[in-house]
């Protein structure tokens, strides 16, 4: 299967990526590489064990290598490289409206953002968990987590509020 180029997949959708989506197209794996490279500069003071994992009260009920850091700010580049690549393929997408000839730029235009803000927000939780984590809580907040969720989820329910919107 031939991944389609940036303009093929442009013209398919009536209208070329936009600034904003490009800015957040390059933020979401910015965030994420530095969240590692930050990890890496606090790797040598970090202890052999670090919290990896909270129960519902927010206490540590697991630990694990400085390494297992790495692992959350690695899945996010993985998600992100995954979004890249369903972006390049818009036939595929579930908008939840039908696509007509005078919807058809709207519709895509607003869907290329909710994915531009998603990535961010994807990348913004999962280094926001690995940086919290590589501090070494004895208590993770659950007001951290809520926020960072957000993130996440803030754009899927904008977007969704616009693209039903007449």
């Amino acid at each position: 299967m031939r991944i389609p180029s940036r303009a093929e997949v442009d013209a398919f959708c009536g209208s070329p990526t936009t600034l904003w989506q490009r800015i957040l197209g390059i933020l979401s794996p910015v965030v994420l590489l530095g969240s590692i490279a930050f990890i890496l500069i606090r790797f040598p003071s970090l202890p052999e064990q670090i919290p990896t994992h909270y129960n519902m009260a927010g206490e540590i009920d697991g630990y694990g290598g400085r390494f297992s850091l790495l692992l959350m700010p690695l899945i996010g580049l993985v998600m992100d490289a995954s979004l890249v690549l369903v972006g390049r393929f818009p036939k595929s997408w579930n908008t939840g409206v039908r696509i007509t000839l005078y919807n058809r730029v709207r519709v895509y235009r607003i869907l290329r953002d909710m994915m531009a803000e998603t990535r961010l927000g994807m990348a913004l939780l999962f280094a926001g968990i690995a940086v919290y984590q590589s501090l070494t809580p004895e208590h993770f907040s659950g007001n951290v987590i809520g926020v960072l969720t957000l993130l996440l989820f803030v754009p899927l329910v904008r977007y969704f509020i616009r693209l039903f919107k007449k």
